[in-house]
């Protein structure tokens, strides 16, 4: 059975680990999952070093929306930018919280002309706004696939599209077998699951100056190929 809700969708909540952000992360979570809603943050403080955790890049791929907590701390967070950047080259739904102003020169941008919920009277009073900008109740809301394949199908083209920001995750070849893990999680059909099973064959090796190493075109290739038969 799927993990996706197709009615109301689910939600990333990307923040910063310092206060007051990561509270009022915690608040929202809370009054977003007591609606029913399917919400992930970085409650466990995941965030830290020059790699990009596994368990939140499988979760932006997951969720529908991205809400992004902007403050001083979060728009100065290596971290926070990262996700930010992978939400965006996923083209997932962005929507920016305001809980701290900051000036529109630091503003990232790939918040630039997005339409911002002012969050800094707290989560409570600004519970009716998101949850508009949200689009609860609203059937734009529920325009998420219903057919299993059909998920399972964008599913390839992100992780395929994954292999082309190699150096944005790792320096080393350890990306492939990342990506077949995600894949294979975040998959809903067997035959999703076997084809990102075998994307490290052997098959897609090449040699690079004497070595063999994964070739991440070869591995694109296949996953395109599989899938369309």
């Amino acid at each position: 059975m799927s993990t996706r809700q197709s009615t109301i969708g689910s939600v990333f909540i990307s923040h910063s680990s310092h206060e007051p952000d990561f509270s009022v992360a915690k608040s929202l979570a809370e009054a977003l999952e007591s609606l029913g809603i399917n919400v992930w943050w970085d409650k466990e403080g995941l965030e830290g070093g020059d790699y990009f955790a596994v368990e939140i890049l499988e979760a932006i791929i997951r969720q529908h929306f991205f809400l992004f907590i902007i403050s001083k701390k979060s728009i100065e967070s290596k971290w926070c930018l990262r996700e930010l950047i992978r939400a965006t080259e996923l083209e997932k739904n962005i929507k920016p919280l305001l809980l701290e102003y900051v000036s529109t020169e630091k503003s990232p941008l790939e918040l630039a002309g997005l339409q911002y919920v002012d969050i800094s009277s707290g989560v409570q009073n600004s519970l009716p706004l998101i949850l508009r900008a949200l689009g609860i109740g609203e059937t734009s809301v529920t325009n998420v696939l219903d057919d299993p394949f059909a998920r399972d199908g964008q599913l390839i083209e992100i992780i395929a599209e994954q292999l082309r920001y190699a150096k944005t995750f790792t320096d080393t070849l350890n990306l492939v077998y990342m990506l077949r893990n995600v894949g294979m999680k975040c998959s809903e059909t067997d035959r999703a699951k076997e084809i990102f099973e075998n994307m490290a064959s052997l098959s897609l090796f090449s040699m690079q100056g004497g070595i063999r190493r994964i070739d991440y075109e070869k591995v694109r290739t296949y996953l395109f190929y599989e899938w369309s038969k």
